[in-house]
């Protein structure tokens, strides 16, 4: 498939030409039938972006006349799908000079998402910084590569003043947590970041002063959290509405309620996936959603622990059946119980729902391995949680966040 890289090379190459020959072209087209407006022609275009071809034919209908390469040159380079094969003529492109003051390129400003992921070593940490210092005036998504980003990359990363989410998960070098905060702090529009990173904080030192981003939305983060490491969720930022806490070693159950302890007030979705030796933690829920007021959407592993059938804990005051915890979606992840052969008290779970010890929740999912169907194991205890799901969801009425047509239990791999 012809990609941007082979495409951008192609309009250099001919971008002289291109001009010389669409006028007779479109004179011959206009004796037959009339030129379309430029407005029709980027309708048509944006049908394009819904097939997987889209890349090959907005490349086709940029050779096709003057007037389909304005309306489709734009799209073309709005999100190029890069790969090892395209690279080389993808830098050579944007980048024609190391140089940035000689030989500008209009392309460079066309790139809106950036997704460097599949690219291993076909790059170069340097050349990675050049990239993202052509495509700073109009980058805005950005998902870096796994060896070609490293420290001398966040001088040019902060530059990136549109950038609206940030991806740094696949890279292999660890990125100190506040060092990183440093370079993405004054990027006003970054909304969605996700990390893979060192929480270096110094353990003699007194509550950490931290500078996040200021629209900062949603925080993904893998690290190493364990001890002093935890006084940095206390600056977690009030814009901050989802944290998603995946792979961390050294996370328990204390642990993971002194984070949301220390940011429950302002999250409204926490998501925690363990690594596999860690996935049979103690989950007291709860104690869990006590500590997170506004907290709406909730994703855990699942665990004997998480629902206890007896609730000899103490309810918070605060929640009530009659004044519920907001909770309205949980999602278990069930893959690690399907490799040690275990199973959910489902029983407890619509005893704790029904009873309200888990706010109002009306949609339940089970994320299992795809070769593992509950639906034909555990039919009657789904059905039973669904029913109960959605008849909670009509008594709510029309004007609830989750209607009942959306309630009920859901199975996902």
């Amino acid at each position: 498939m012809p990609s941007a890289t082979d495409q951008t090379a192609h309009h250099q190459a001919v971008g002289e030409e291109i001009g010389s020959h669409v006028d007779t072209e479109d004179q011959i087209v206009g004796d037959r039938v009339p030129a379309l407006p430029i407005e029709v022609l980027c309708q048509v275009v944006d049908y394009l972006h819904f097939f997987p071809s889209a890349q090959r034919d907005l490349w086709a209908l940029t050779l096709v006349s003057r007037s389909w390469y304005a309306a489709a040159v734009a799209p073309l380079y709005k999100k190029p799908d890069i790969s090892g094969k395209n690279f080389g003529l993808f830098v050579r492109t944007l980048c024609p000079s190391i140089n940035a003051h000689i030989r500008k390129t209009s392309f460079s400003s066309m790139v809106k998402e950036l997704n460097m992921s599949k690219l291993v070593h076909d790059s170069t940490k340097s050349l990675t910084s050049r990239i993202l210092g052509r495509l700073k005036d109009g980058l805005e998504i950005f998902v870096a590569p796994q060896a070609s980003f490293a420290v001398n990359c966040l001088a040019a990363l902060s530059k990136c003043h549109y950038l609206r989410e940030l991806d740094l998960s696949y890279v292999s070098e660890s990125i100190g947590l506040l060092q990183l905060l440093r370079s993405v702090s004054k990027l006003s529009r970054l909304e969605k970041l996700s990390i893979r990173c060192k929480l270096d904080y110094p353990a003699d030192r007194g509550p950490p002063k931290v500078v996040w981003p200021p629209k900062l939305k949603a925080l993904r983060l893998s690290a190493c959290i364990s001890g002093n490491d935890l006084m940095i969720f206390t600056t977690i930022p009030k814009s901050l509405v989802s944290l998603t806490l995946r792979h961390c070693r050294g996370l328990n159950g204390e642990s993971i309620r002194t984070i949301l302890m220390n940011s429950g007030d302002v999250l409204e979705s926490f998501q925690f996936e363990p690594r596999t030796s860690d996935s049979l933690i103690y989950i007291d829920l709860p104690h869990w959603i006590e500590h997170a007021p506004r907290l709406r959407r909730l994703f855990i592993p699942a665990s004997s622990s998480s629902i206890r059938a007896d609730y000899d804990f103490p309810i918070p005051l605060r929640y009530s059946a009659q004044n519920p915890h907001p909770l309205e979606h949980i999602e278990f992840d069930c893959t690690h119980l399907d490799l040690y052969g275990s199973e959910l008290d489902y029983e407890d779970i619509w005893l704790a729902i029904a009873e309200g010890y888990l706010g109002r929740v009306r949609r339940l999912g089970f994320r299992h391995q795809f070769n593992v169907q509950p639906w034909r194991t555990n039919r009657t205890e789904l059905q039973d949680l669904d029913d109960l799901l959605r008849a909670l969801a009509r008594e709510d009425g029309q004007e609830a966040n989750i209607k009942e047509q959306d309630a009920g239990v859901y199975i996902c791999s």
